[in-house]
């Protein structure tokens, strides 16, 4: 089950334990310990991993407040989880048309 919720909040980053999160996200696979794999996009941690930067970049250019950019977002975010799940070693496979 997927849920999506909100706060004004989020937590320190937990790689760097600084204040630099724009968000956080808890993805419906788990890690190779049976834990939850969480996706942390950290402006300061993620600024050499090239999917992260770019939606780091976006968020801070104030495209999260620009409805004319919810496209952009909207890959730039797919991207971004992509590039994270990877490191866990999931990765994206589209599904053929009329499979699922």
């Amino acid at each position: 089950m997927s849920q999506i919720v909100r706060s004004q909040e989020l937590p320190l980053c937990s790689r760097c334990g600084g204040d630099h999160l724009l968000t956080t996200a808890t993805m419906p696979m788990k890690d190779a310990f049976g834990q939850p794999i969480e996706l942390e996009l950290c402006k300061k941690c993620d600024a050499d991993q090239p999917a992260a930067a770019a939606l780091v970049r976006f968020f801070t250019e104030g495209g999260g407040h620009d409805l004319s950019r919810s496209k952009e977002g909207a890959q730039l975010l797919m991207e971004w989880t992509k590039e994270g799940m990877a490191v866990h070693g999931w990765y994206w496979e589209q599904r053929p048309a009329g499979s699922g």
